[in-house]
């Protein structure tokens, strides 16, 4: 009788270890899921915020596709498109034909253009600052992870 409460009082505790541990586990890693989501973000970021900035005049402008005249150039242009069905944002330099994901698994990203006094606008000539929203999601170990959103203004400087 006493080795068999033994047994269940035993396995009642590993029950309760073996659930704390599989449940920190998918914690951890939905964690570490969002660590890599802000870092891709950041660097995707910083990547477009240089690169806009040294950019000639903007020249294309939609919700979700941009065109720039290339730093130095004259035929050669920077262009961000968002990719709605493979949710990904491509950076393409035609000066080198170099194609770059920046992001991958958005489900929504969007520019936005802004005048001097920040107000929206549709002129390519009057635009001075350029806002880029997103929300990024992945599946990790069956649940679905999304992170903020992200949104950043950028200041045209050219």
């Amino acid at each position: 009788m006493e080795l068999m409460v033994a047994i269940a009082v035993a396995s009642l505790i590993l029950a309760v270890i073996a659930t704390a541990s599989m449940t920190s586990a998918l914690w951890f890693a939905a964690l570490t899921n969002y660590v890599d989501m802000d870092v891709k973000s950041r660097n995707a970021l910083d990547q477009m915020t240089l690169k806009i900035r040294q950019a000639g005049a903007l020249t294309e402008f939609s919700p979700t596709h941009l065109k720039f005249v290339a730093p130095g150039q004259t035929n050669s242009f920077l262009v961000y498109h968002w990719d709605a069905p493979t949710g990904s944002l491509l950076e393409w330099n035609t000066a080198d034909s170099t194609t770059n994901t920046l992001l991958t698994g958005c489900e929504q990203l969007t520019f936005s253009l802004y005048n001097a006094s920040f107000a929206a606008t549709t002129n390519l000539s009057q635009g001075k600052g350029l806002s880029v929203n997103w929300k990024c999601s992945r599946t990790v170990l069956g649940r679905k992870n999304t992170e903020d959103m992200q949104q950043a203004l950028i200041v045209i400087r050219n």
